[in-house]
């Protein structure tokens, strides 16, 4: 699938996105593992709507501006996005990990500017009783390797993180690493106030979680949709955090099902 690269003024800052397909416009936000390029799943996302898919700020594609020290933040820069570039329409809205939180932030702002919600293995609340992988003292690979079921198996992960092999520090990835230490070391990957505020979000959601979840636990999932009216929740078998990169045609058709409703 044909993309191009753009780069869009969001205030004072220029944000980076690529973008192809027709239809509806599909915004997908990428996760801890960063903006990664132009993925199978956003191929398969752009069979039926124009899919953009932004670097967040911080994350080396798209520079970090001062005041963007938090995933509320974020939330905040990219509402400004969709209210620049898609004034009165509702946007379709994917996020994944990280990227989940961001999207849930952005519903709970406001939900008239989203026409479908979608969350895969999203950050932001507190497990009772399993725990969360540290991803700061995890060394990076591992944390790459143990967001799938079966990595050596996934093409994405040959393609990316074979091809191009995860290091420590340096390079874009480490400004992505940073970032997020930023946003979420402190409460760690969670919102105190996330789950109550979730009951605010007013618009058509789905959950997906990966069966073999090993960073996000699964009883995430529960605690999301408990706390969402209505949200439907997917769980997808032999699949990991990165469910986009380890199965993207399989995500992308439950995706594309649900925002053709």
């Amino acid at each position: 699938m044909a993309f191009t690269t753009e780069r869009v003024a969001v205030g004072h800052t220029e944000l980076f996105v690529l973008k192809g397909g027709s239809g509806r416009p599909l915004v997908v936000l990428h996760g801890v593992e960063g903006h990664e390029g132009w993925l199978a799943f956003h191929s398969a996302l752009a069979e039926a709507s124009t899919v953009y898919a932004p670097s967040h700020p911080g994350y080396g594609h798209t520079a970090a501006p001062d005041w963007i020290s938090s995933i509320p933040h974020q939330a905040v820069f990219y509402q400004w996005f969709l209210q620049q570039e898609f004034p009165g329409i509702a946007v379709d809205l994917v996020g994944t990990g990280v990227g989940g939180w961001i999207a849930a932030q952005m519903a709970i702002m406001n939900s008239a500017a989203l026409g479908h919600l979608v969350l895969i293995d999203p950050a932001g609340l507190r497990p009772r009783e399993s725990e969360q992988l540290d991803i700061f003292l995890t060394p990076w690979q591992d944390v790459i390797e143990r967001g799938f079921y079966d990595a050596q198996s996934a093409p994405e992960y040959q393609r990316i993180y074979v091809a191009a092999p995860v290091t420590q520090f340096g390079g874009v990835r480490e400004a992505g690493r940073t970032m997020t230490m930023r946003m979420c070391f402190k409460p760690y990957m969670f919102d105190p106030s996330l789950q109550a505020m979730l009951g605010k979000v007013q618009v058509p959601t789905l959950l997906v979680w990966g069966k073999q979840e090993r960073i996000i636990p699964l009883e995430c999932a529960t605690l999301c949709q408990q706390s969402m009216a209505g949200a439907t929740l997917r769980v997808v078998e032999e699949c990991g955090h990165f469910g986009h990169l380890e199965k993207p045609d399989e995500l992308a058709a439950i995706v594309r099902e649900f925002v053709s409703t």
